[in-house]
């Protein structure tokens, strides 16, 4: 699980394959290393482990991956009305109606990407606070971008190479 979610951030930090908008972070003059060992510290940080935590970041969690808070705040309770169980499955009890049944779903779907949207904002926040900033690219930078196969090495090679120019920065900088 925490593998999946490092490897979705990761995906994420190297800009979407969008053309239109597309955007990543750089930060001039940063070697190689460096960005790869800012960006997996920040992907730890922002999923939870905490910062500089390192390898420790995994035993941050509940012993249970599938166990979710209810609105309580209690573990492995239900997560919003009859019908719907932990670890966001929908469930039908013999008392659930569907309706019951699709509103927790909604509630499920809402409290996912509230999660996704919290986590984006503390990935960009430790970025930011490592000196990396956010610029867009230009449509020729986007267009070659989204012939390279995400997380792939050759993604990466290039989108440091972009990002780690002082003059990309500057000009195309957020």
């Amino acid at each position: 699980m925490r593998i999946t979610t490092a490897l979705i951030a990761i995906a994420a930090l190297s800009a979407c394959a969008a053309p239109a908008g597309t955007t990543s972070w750089g930060k001039p003059g940063v070697s190689m290393a460096d960005y790869r060992l800012d960006s997996g510290q920040c992907i730890i940080e922002a999923s939870g482990g905490g910062p500089t935590q390192g390898a420790d970041a995994s035993t941050s969690n509940s012993t249970n991956p599938n166990q979710t808070s209810d609105t309580t705040g209690s573990q492995g309770g239900t997560n919003g009305p009859a019908g719907v169980s932990g670890g966001g499955a929908i469930v039908y009890s013999g008392s659930a109606s569907p309706e019951d049944a699709n509103q927790a779903a909604i509630q499920v779907r809402d409290r996912e990407l509230a999660a996704k949207r919290a986590q984006k904002l503390n990935l960009e926040r430790c970025l930011a606070s490592r000196g990396y900033r956010q610029f867009r690219l230009t449509p020729e930078q986007a267009a070659h971008l989204a012939t390279l196969p995400e997380g792939s090495a050759e993604r990466r090679t290039y989108l440091h190479s972009i990002g780690s120019d002082p003059e990309v920065i500057k000009a195309q900088g957020l």
